[in-house]
C-alpha cells in the first residue's frame, strides 16, 4: 500500500513539474496560467489538483503546443549572449504576432532548421550569428508596419510629452525608417510600447 501511495506522489510531483515547464515554455504569464487551470479543472493551483486533474491539465497544454521533451530536465536553457538575443528576437516574433507558438521546443525545431543541429546549447558563434541574422530578416517583414500602427496609436492618442521626448522620438523614427535595419527599428518600436505603456 505505501509502495502504491509513493508511486502515487511521485507522479504527481512529475506532473506538477512539467506543468510549469509547459507554463515557461509557452510562455505564459501567471494570469493567464491560472485562468488556463481554472477553465480545465475549476482550481487555480496545481498543488489543489489529483493526479486524473493534473494529467487532464497536462493533456490541454500539449493541445496548445506543450511537448515533452525526455531530456528536458538535463538540459538548461543555452544562456551565452547570442542564445539570449536569439530568445529575445523569438519573443519578439511572437509579440509581433509572426511565431504562433514561442516555447523552447520550437525555437529548437527553427534552430535546427537553419543549422542542422538540434538545440540552441549546442549550436557555435557562426552558426548562431546565422539564426540571429535569418531571425532579424523574418523581423523586418513585420516590424516597420508594427512602428507605423504604434506611432499612429501615440498621434490618436494625444498622450502630453515633452519636447525633448519627442525631438528624441522622431529622431528615432526618421533613423529607423531611412535606414531599414533591425536595430534602430527595434529601438524605436521599444520606444514607442514605452511610451503608450507608462501614458
Amino acid at each position: 500500500m505505501a509502495t502504491v501511495s509513493h508511486e502515487r506522489s511521485a507522479s504527481r510531483d512529475r506532473l506538477i513539474r512539467l506543468i510549469h515547464v509547459a507554463k515557461r515554455d509557452l510562455a505564459l504569464d501567471d494570469e493567464t496560467y491560472r485562468g488556463a487551470l481554472h477553465a480545465v479543472i475549476g482550481k487555480t493551483s496545481t498543488t489543489a489538483m489529483s493526479v486524473p486533474e493534473l494529467q487532464k491539465v497536462m493533456d490541454h497544454l500539449k493541445s496548445k503546443g506543450f511537448k515533452v521533451r525526455p531530456s528536458a530536465k538535463s538540459r538548461p536553457l543555452a544562456r551565452y549572449p547570442e542564445a539570449r538575443k536569439i530568445r529575445a528576437i523569438w519573443l519578439l516574433l511572437h509579440k509581433l504576432g509572426a511565431v504562433k507558438n514561442p516555447s523552447e521546443a520550437a525555437l529548437a525545431a527553427y534552430v535546427k532548421r537553419i543549422t542542422g543541429i538540434d538545440a540552441l546549447q549546442w549550436i557555435g558563434g557562426d552558426q548562431a550569428e546565422r539564426v540571429i541574422e535569418t531571425l532579424k530578416k523574418w523581423a523586418m517583414r513585420f516590424l516597420p508596419d508594427a512602428v507605423r500602427a504604434l506611432a499612429d496609436r501615440l498621434s490618436a492618442s494625444e498622450v502630453p510629452m515633452p519636447r525633448i521626448d519627442i525631438t528624441e522620438l522622431s529622431w528615432k523614427l526618421s533613423d529607423a525608417f531611412e535606414r531599414m535595419t533591425f536595430d534602430p527599428m527595434l529601438l524605436a518600436w521599444e520606444s514607442l510600447n514605452e511610451i503608450l505603456e507608462n501614458a
